[in-house]
């Protein structure tokens, strides 16, 4: 039996406003989007860092993209076959999927509405693509406060002080504000996002390792 101060519940579907948000309330969606973003970046332009238990069952993967390349590729300075090829990789078959009043949000708020946000608090020039942005930062909850996502960015740093990188990141969920913090990145602001099903707030960190 767990202790009086612990909640147990079953949770049906997820409640994160961004997962909210891009699938236009259809929560059922989120995996489909999870598969579109996560396959571009292990298979073609990114880094992925996974924390295993002595079982080798993975409890924890972080994924990052580095300077130069951008998920969906949503700047036109990458080339369209680059867009096209990690399209088919997931992205149009969720995009399919969605109502039609999510397939015109999504699209405006991953391309355009978050990215230029991301630079303004930032204070960069297309931040997404100029940083080794983090895109996934997952630990299994019987693993919280264990280290595990301390120890993944370490890996995520030295890679990023070696080439002179600054890192950067996005997230939408109050519980991790703090986290970051005391990985070691500096929060640069917050944004309210309004869509039309949901609002939801992203928190905006950069880490200029060639100030360390």
């Amino acid at each position: 039996m767990a202790p009086p101060n612990v909640n147990v519940q079953l949770v049906e579907k997820p409640t994160d406003p961004l997962a909210v948000a891009l699938t236009g309330g259809d929560i059922s969606l989120l995996p489909v989007l999870a598969r579109a973003m996560i396959k571009p970046i292990a298979l073609q332009i990114g880094d992925m860092y996974t924390a295993t238990d002595e079982n080798g069952k993975v409890v924890g993967f972080q994924m990052w993209v580095p300077p130069g390349r951008l998920l969906f590729n949503t700047y036109e300075s990458i080339s369209s076959y680059c867009k096209e090829e990690q399209r088919k990789l997931g992205f149009e078959d969720f995009l399919s999927q969605l109502s039609d009043e999510a397939k015109l949000y999504c699209p405006q708020t991953l391309g355009k509405d978050f990215p230029h946000a991301i630079d303004i608090l930032a204070g960069m020039d297309q931040t997404e693509l100029n940083t080794y942005w983090c895109n996934f930062n997952f630990v299994a909850e019987d693993w919280w406060q264990k280290g595990i996502s301390k120890a993944m960015t370490g890996l995520a740093y030295r890679k990023a002080k070696a080439n002179g990188w600054t890192m950067a990141l996005a997230t939408t969920h109050t519980r991790n504000v703090d986290i970051y913090k005391r990985l070691g990145f500096e929060l640069k602001g917050l944004r309210d996002f309004t869509s039309p099903w949901n609002v939801w707030q992203a928190w905006i960190y950069v880490w200029k390792t060639k100030e360390d």
